[in-house]
């Protein structure tokens, strides 16, 4: 049977490489792991090995649906045409800056998610910036490092130590696992840190390693305390530091005005030995390997946090094993597919990802296209989310692949192809492998049925009249141009073996400086400064959105079954996830009166979810976790973990805080599982 080459597709760094089984009329068979990838190298996560579930899932929009008069109505099946004309009744005559595109990273191919910006781009716009996971963590990285490179993840087996700073590796990274179990196997110092006994944490202590649990939002103090240390025992590379950074000799006198293990062992919870140990194994290590996650970043004080951890790495003159993301190793040209240039205005409008709700509600569009997005689950402040997407003078236009909760408040709804259906180009944003990718599986519906983003947003210019300005959109042709746009930077040889359909490895750009505005490692930033931010990486305690008096952290955990909402239409993700459970430490169980399956209510200033609790031995008092994203009709308030979460903004990056969460727990019956 014939068998093409792919990519996962998801919001994951590991990008894993895909073999698609298909018989000899286009028909989805298998999924496998590709051997010749040299990230995954022919392994699957659990989560993506079932991606043929949905492929196949007799759950899938195969037509479009449209409301006839008004969001009272019902959604009844209509052909394409008839929605590109209800589309064009309703966004054609409205003014630039008057629709909204919000879009996200449900596929990360870089043609079908950017290209419909081409469209949105031509009739005036505004844009959501993103902010939703990683705007903080890189805004803290850049403004220390600059471009965000970082070491090659592919080396982490040759480390002679590894920590894992906020990364849970296990749930969201699992192609790292094999090299980690490795260097545990080999005695070589293995370290996990995070607020809970993750999954991660406790894999690593039984392979060997160590496990670090530290106060939620405290992970500055901890690198400004380990700084400090390495500057009183001799372990700063001080010529490192004369000759790469800006600030070094402030920084010192910094760390050393405070910051002792005495004081980090309060602030952090970490015990002041441990600390010193996990300073000497960073000092001994001649390639270590420190792995930040994103998650930790999440944070009113997230982008602080990993401008500590940055400068940490430059004072040890270890910042070529320091690993965040690889997006800066690519560096890629997307304006082509993009095309910015076509806004009437010269630039989009952007707005805070994070206020969505609060923008949907403004008054201001009229309209938004949302494709690759679930915004009435995975953006904050949900329930905003839903009100603004309900309302009847915003004409709202949704392309999925299921009737999800933010598809089933549109006016129209366009059904979307899957990954193994349509072509694309794919980078990683953990590895440095590339993939063009063309389509394998003959979508469903034998031509009337789902079309890709690219296809689906031709049709879409054709019925606003900017066909003739953005040109004919085909997805192939796009991909082309991606690729030769971008042939300097990819290089002849990874070029080459890309338009065979195989995974290239690209070496990142040879740029003098560091890409900071000093071109220096900025250990003192006068762009942090001018933004209302310490000049230094600085402990700010996390105010908690104002709801500090609050008795509980919400931990909004990943989740070992599902991604994001992605399999919320899968019968065996959502059985090997389980209902909605919220995890409680025993003590705390015992304090308010609740016993393991006992009902409580979650609830903050932005209302209240109910569900059984779990008791749990991973958790520290005063925490309260939650996994995944539970489907809203799991719940009776029938809303999701997100309505709890403030749409409030990082301190630099405008990111998300979702780990700045409290609430209160009230249990409301007894039960049990």
């Amino acid at each position: 049977m014939p068998i093409t080459p792919a990519t996962c597709p998801l919001d994951c760094p590991d990008a894993c490489g895909m073999l698609v089984e298909t018989d000899e009329r286009g028909r989805f068979v298998e999924l496998k792991g590709n051997p010749a990838h040299g990230w995954s190298r022919g392994t699957l996560c659990s989560k993506t090995a079932s991606y043929g579930d949905l492929i196949v899932s007799p759950e899938r929009l195969l037509q479009p649906l449209v409301r006839v008069s008004g969001k009272q109505s019902p959604l009844r099946a209509a052909s394409w045409e008839q929605a590109f004309e209800r589309i064009a009744e309703r966004v054609r005559p409205l003014a630039p800056g008057r629709t909204l595109a919000a879009w996200y990273a449900g596929s990360m191919g870089l043609v079908q998610r950017n290209a419909p910006l081409a469209v949105m781009n031509a009739i005036g716009a505004a844009q959501v910036d993103g902010g939703l996971c990683d705007n903080s963590a890189s805004a803290g990285y850049e403004n220390v490092l600059g471009r965000v490179v970082g070491a090659d993840i592919e080396s982490a087996h040759e480390s002679d130590f590894l920590l894992a700073w906020g990364c849970d590796v296990v749930r969201t990274h699992q192609h790292l696992q094999p090299a980690m179990q490795q260097l545990c196997k080999a005695s070589r110092p293995v370290v996990a840190i995070d607020i809970y006994r993750s999954d991660t944490l406790r894999a690593v202590e039984r392979w060997g390693g160590r496990g670090l649990v530290l106060h939620p939002g405290t992970d500055a103090a901890l690198a400004l305390a380990l700084a400090r240390l390495c500057f009183e025992r001799g372990w700063a590379d001080r010529a490192f530091l004369a000759r790469e950074c800006k600030g070094a000799a402030e920084f010192e006198q910094h760390v050393r005005a405070g910051h002792s293990l005495e004081w980090a062992e309060k602030i952090t919870g970490i015990a002041a030995r441990d600390i010193e140990r996990l300073g000497a194994d960073l000092f001994a290590a001649k390639q270590p390997l420190i792995k930040t996650g994103v998650g930790f970043a999440r944070r009113r004080v997230g982008a602080g946090s990993m401008r500590a951890v940055c400068s940490l790495a430059a004072v040890l003159g270890r910042v070529d094993r320091l690993h965040y993301e690889s997006f800066d190793c690519f560096r890629l040209d997307l304006s082509a597919v993009a095309r910015p240039d076509l806004h009437p205005l010269g630039a989009p409008q952007v707005i805070r990802h994070v206020e969505l709700g609060r923008e949907l509600n403004s008054g201001r569009f009229q309209a938004v296209f949302v494709w690759g997005h679930n915004p009435a689950v995975t953006c904050p402040d949900s329930r905003a989310v839903r009100a603004g997407l309900a309302r009847e003078d915003v004409f709202t236009v949704v392309h999925e692949h299921f009737l999800t909760e933010s598809a089933q408040l549109a006016d129209v709804v366009l059904p979307a192809t899957m990954f193994p259906e349509h072509t694309d180009v794919y980078r990683s944003y953990g590895h440095r492998r590339m993939h063009f990718t063309r389509g394998a599986v003959v979508a469903p519906g034998n031509g009337a049925g789902p079309r890709s983003n690219v296809r689906t947003f031709d049709g879409i210019a054709r019925a606003l009249g900017v066909h003739e300005k953005v040109g004919s959109l085909d997805e192939a042709s796009l991909c082309a141009r991606l690729l030769e746009d971008n042939r300097e930077r990819i290089g002849p040889a990874a070029l080459a073996t890309l338009l065979r359909g195989e995974p290239a490895k690209i070496e990142p750009p040879k740029i003098d400086g560091w890409g900071t505005p000093s071109g220096k490692i900025e250990l003192v930033s006068e762009a942090a400064g001018a933004k209302g931010q310490p000049a230094m990486a600085t402990y700010v305690a996390d105010d908690a959105c104002g709801e500090g008096d609050l008795p509980f952290w919400l931990i909004c955990a990943p989740s070992r079954a599902t991604h994001n909402s992605t399999y919320s239409h899968s019968a065996r993700h959502l059985a090997r996830q389980g209902p909605p459970v919220v995890h409680l430490a025993r003590e705390d169980a015992r304090r308010l009166g609740c016993a393991d399956g006992c009902q409580v209510r979650l609830s903050n200033a932005r209302g209240s979810l109910t569900m059984p609790a779990r008791l749990s031995d991973d958790l520290k008092p005063g925490f309260a976790r939650v996994d995944g994203l539970p489907r809203a009709v799991d719940l009776p308030e029938k809303t999701g973990i997100n309505s709890l979460v403030a749409g409030a903004v990082s301190d630099l990056g405008e990111g998300n805080i979702l780990y700045s969460t409290k609430i209160r727990i009230e249990p409301l019956a007894a039960g049990s599982f």
